[in-house]
């Protein structure tokens, strides 16, 4: 079921069962066949729903140790392998990269692999990663990363589970451990159990349900204040305008056959007035709507906001490429990206002091993807999206959740002069959750 599909994820782990995007949970192990008894089925699993799979490995399992009980329990494991579902991979080539351990490069390694397996039209992804290289210098910077993953990966369709030696383990790591964790699985007499907080777990699904609600009334704000937008420049387009053109006609036809200079020349004087007027009025009517988003479509609309806004209103240097496919976006789709786009415009023309900005979009299976990049200032993401936060400032922030929502995702790319590259990822029809198909 389609609702299944974008909710619920089978872990094929039997005492977990299903569970939501953006779970985040631990295993307790305490030896190689404990490994292979919990993540073979649960990577089998991912890899027959359609899901990008990421294995870290270390000992006692290693990556050659993965990949032989893989090859064993999948039949078309070559097959998964041979077209790049799955990834299985040593602790040093990933977590160790340049040498030593960085949290936010390799947070920022998961984001892009997200993105690349969402671009491959794969639905999420799901990972593990093994701790035994974890040592005790690195053991408080690990548990940070933890932390992190924990606190954002709600936003987004991974599923994560994080291995730990129980016997490697102190009790205050344990605590340490668990509580950086949505849920534990622990091995005990030789069966598997499910170790959670009832409360932390209620609370949770409460906020996901109220932040989720936020969301869904932020969006359908928008949604009917860029429809009164689209309202209220067809009938000034239709009444004052017409009326506008209809009027200076009119006196310029007078204009032409009075006899009299003098009544001529202040004749010209007003339709020169009402010229302005009128184009004025078309102007007003193009930054409260786009005409060209309803009649021609989303591209077209993007072009020419470009043409108009950038380049001759703001004197930014600008450019627009299309891949040519046709990209059939639902209504709400059409609007909420345009107003995306726009709003990142309106960023480069407000803080980014950018000499030239590009806007190109492709179609890349049943998603859209659309670049806006500068080459302006440039910012700190991770700061400026935490200023969002504390102060209300919106923005890029709402940018994010909106297309979250959509089922959609958001990456930006930049440093303080060095502009900036933002890219939307975003389906050609909306994904709708089940609370909002009933």
């Amino acid at each position: 079921m389609a609702e299944t599909e974008q909710l619920l994820r089978e872990t094929g782990i039997e005492v977990l069962g299903n569970v939501l995007w953006g779970t985040h949970f631990c295993l307790f192990y305490r030896t190689k066949e404990d490994l292979i008894d919990i993540l073979v089925p649960y990577f089998k699993a991912g890899l027959e729903n359609n899901e990008f799979c990421m294995w870290i490995a270390s000992e006692p399992l290693t990556a050659e140790d993965a990949l032989g009980a893989m090859k064993k329990a999948v039949p078309d494991f070559p097959n998964y392998l041979k077209k790049g579902q799955i990834d299985i991979l040593p602790y040093d080539k990933w977590y160790l990269e340049e040498g030593s351990f960085n949290q936010q490069r390799v947070l920022k390694k998961w984001n892009d692999k997200l993105t690349r397996a969402v671009t491959d039209g794969y639905v999420g992804m799901r990972v593990t990663g093994n701790t035994t290289w974890v040592s005790k210098r690195l053991w408080n910077s690990f548990v940070g990363y933890e932390h992190q993953i924990n606190e954002t990966i709600d936003r987004y369709r991974m599923i994560v589970v994080c291995t730990y030696c129980i016997d490697k383990c102190a009790l205050s790591e344990i605590i340490e451990v668990v509580n950086n964790h949505q849920l534990a699985l622990i091995g005990r007499a030789g069966r598997w159990e499910l170790i959670k907080n009832a409360e932390r777990i209620r609370a949770e699904k409460r906020a996901r349900e109220y932040q989720t609600h936020l969301k869904t009334l932020a969006s359908e704000l928008s949604l009917t204040e860029e429809r009164e937008r689209h309202r209220i420049a067809a009938e000034m387009n239709a009444t004052i305008g017409q009326s506008l053109v209809i009027s200076k006609m009119k006196l310029d036809k007078l204009r032409a056959s009075t006899p009299y200079d003098d009544i001529a020349g202040t004749l010209g004087e007003v339709c020169g007035l009402l010229g302005q007027t009128i184009q004025e009025t078309r102007t007003l009517t193009f930054d409260l709507c786009s005409p060209i988003l309803y009649e021609l479509g989303f591209e077209k609309a993007v072009a020419e906001w470009l043409s108009e806004q950038i380049e001759n209103k703001h004197g930014i240097k600008s450019e627009f490429q299309d891949d040519g496919q046709e990209k059939p976006l639902d209504e709400e789709m059409r609007v909420f990206l345009f107003c995306d786009v726009r709003e990142l415009l309106f960023n480069v023309i407000r803080h980014a002091q950018a000499k030239k900005v590009k806007v190109s979009m492709q179609k890349v299976k049943n998603l859209i993807k659309v670049i806006v990049e500068d080459d302006g200032l440039g910012f700190n993401p991770d700061k400026v999206m935490m200023k969002a936060v504390r102060t209300g400032a919106f923005g890029l922030f709402s940018i994010r959740q909106r297309l979250e929502l959509l089922g959609g995702h958001l990456e930006i790319e930049s440093a303080p002069g060095q502009g900036t590259k933002v890219t939307i990822i975003a389906p050609l029809k909306r994904i709708k959750t089940a609370k909002e198909k009933w």
